[in-house]
């Protein structure tokens, strides 16, 4: 019998990053929590027969550089954040997919809703 393909995704859900986000200055005047999902497919898989962390992707640094993203300067839009994100993590990582979403929480639009939100999707 032949081995299995197999497929494994590291996720992180619902990762709180404080940012200055927003289109209009009073909206970046105060740090919001965004939320960020991280969703990243490493480029092999190994057997992980070893149990060890240097063999995939330590989720927790890749917490690290969302929030640090986050926080390190304002941003006028979600998908600039995003995409810097998801820029630095697959530069980071040997991946063959990353998907990021960061959410805002109840955006001002006009409407009651529970969050606006980016998706970015980087494949090899």
């Amino acid at each position: 019998m032949s081995e299995p393909h197999r497929t494994l995704a590291i996720t992180l859900s619902g990762l709180e990053a404080p940012c200055h986000c927003g289109v209009t200055d009073e909206e970046r005047r105060e740090a919001q929590t965004l939320l960020v999902d991280l969703r990243l497919t490493p480029l092999s898989v190994s057997d992980y027969a070893a149990d060890d962390l240097g063999e995939t992707v330590d989720y927790g640094a890749a917490a690290a550089v969302a929030v640090a993203t986050a926080a390190e300067r304002p941003y006028r839009l979600l998908e600039r954040l995003a995409t810097e994100i998801a820029d630095r993590l697959w530069a980071a990582h040997r991946l063959a997919e990353l998907h990021v979403v960061v959410r805002k929480p109840s955006p001002p639009v006009g409407a009651p809703a529970v969050a606006a939100g980016v998706e970015v999707t980087y494949r090899r």
